[in-house]
């Protein structure tokens, strides 16, 4: 849990600056008609607010978590700890951010706590809902007060900032897995086949329910009385390469939001196969655009991690080329059982792509984000790939895209 004590900060209400701007009116109208008399009443009010909200100025200390990653357009609820440090009590009480960024929005603040005595603590609940995927510096929110007359606001504002990633929606998708596999030790030979058809013998352990008994240890059962099962290291597994396109030269943009509506649709779809895949593959590479990123250090579930990371900050790109990565791709796929490819369009650039991925021996998956009228794609150039999907960006967006 984070503690915050932070610095003073005052604000007005919405009530104070209706105050204020009558107040300024009747200033206004007192220099032609006899109005000193609400004049000061105006003034005593604001002065007598100012003064008792200062003197009774909240203390509080407040505990709580901001994630580190949230998910586009889901409402998160995060929950603070109120615990007030001065000797006098701490009268209508609220928490809320004070400066969000456009693309998060706070929809519901915390419930008003009318009273928090000396060393009471309570509990508060704010909820946000982030409208792009994105990294967002933020601040801790703000527990203010606007006692006695809710006309000014005191509230303790929080010096540090924290990073919070919102991750592109994703969801399970049903893909068919051709459960091929490689030899992925950059040391051996390359080699392809099932899963566990060669086996390297690392100990044994006690007999449990469900083993095979073609596993079972005869010596070790003779040596320690007890039944023992052999236990292998498994050196082949599915290894998978994702591409996804980010260039987008002559794609509309979404009104007020800046956001390019084919581009969300494929990095969102990017997030759901890797998603979707994690458990049964380990995905290897992810070429986002120009960007390679490697995976081979990472564990299985640290790599899905990475991914949504990555994805979260992908930008568009208007045009880039893949002759420094092209090498390293080369390579990689000949250790790769299959790859997606994500496009937002047809292009000579992929296809190349396509042929060296091919020629490893590593299977293609082309995924186009375009309605198919549009697409102007000679269809012997990808059918050799064995899968090729047209999908409309408002499917993808919407959730309506269940199987690949």
């Amino acid at each position: 849990m984070r503690r915050t004590n932070g610095t003073l900060r005052l604000g007005l209400t919405d009530a104070g600056k209706t105050i204020l701007c009558g107040t300024g009116y009747v200033a206004l109208a007192a220099l032609i008609v006899p109005a000193f008399g609400v004049l000061s009443v105006l003034v005593s009010i604001v002065l007598m607010a100012l003064l008792v909200g200062f003197v009774l100025r909240p203390k509080i200390q407040m505990s709580g978590n901001l994630p580190d990653r949230i998910i586009v357009d889901q409402t998160v609820r995060l929950r603070y700890v109120l615990k007030n440090v001065a000797n006098l009590p701490a009268y209508n009480l609220c928490v809320r951010f004070s400066a969000l960024p456009e693309a998060i929005e706070q929809v519901e603040g915390g419930s008003m706590v009318t009273r928090l005595g000396p060393g009471e603590i309570t509990e508060v609940t704010v909820a946000i809902r982030p409208k792009r995927r994105g990294y967002y510096r933020i601040k801790q929110p703000i527990c203010q007060s606007s006692f006695p007359f809710n006309l000014f606001s005191f509230g303790t504002l929080a010096d540090d900032e924290q990073t919070l990633i919102v991750l592109p929606s994703f969801s399970r998708l049903q893909i068919p897995l051709r459960r091929l596999s490689r030899y992925v030790q950059d040391s051996g030979a390359r080699l392809t086949g099932h899963t566990g058809a060669f086996l390297e013998y690392v100990g044994n352990r006690p007999f449990v329910s469900g083993d095979s008994p073609r596993r079972i240890d005869a010596r070790a059962w003779a040596r320690l009385s007890v039944p023992a099962t052999k236990e292998y290291n498994d050196d082949f597994d599915s290894y998978t390469a994702l591409v996804l396109d980010t260039g987008v030269p002559n794609v509309r943009l979404r009104p007020r939001s800046n956001e390019i509506k084919e581009l969300e649709a494929a990095v969102s779809l990017c997030a759901s196969v890797a998603f979707t895949i994690n458990n049964d593959c380990l995905i290897d590479l992810l070429l986002a655009g120009p960007d390679l990123h490697q995976f081979t250090a990472w564990s299985r579930i640290v790599r899905l991690d990475k991914i949504h990371e990555i994805l979260a900050g992908v930008e568009p790109s208007k045009s880039y080329s893949l002759d420094r990565v092209a090498p390293i791709l080369t390579e990689r796929f000949y250790k790769i059982s299959e790859a997606y490819f994500i496009l937002l369009s047809w292009n000579e650039m992929y296809r190349q792509l396509l042929e060296l991925a091919g020629q490893a021996g590593c299977r293609s998956t082309v995924l186009l984000i375009h309605p198919p009228s549009r697409m102007h794609v000679d269809q012997d150039d990808v059918n050799w790939t064995g899968n090729v999907r047209f999908l409309l960006p408002d499917e993808i967006l919407m959730g309506q895209i269940k199987r690949l």
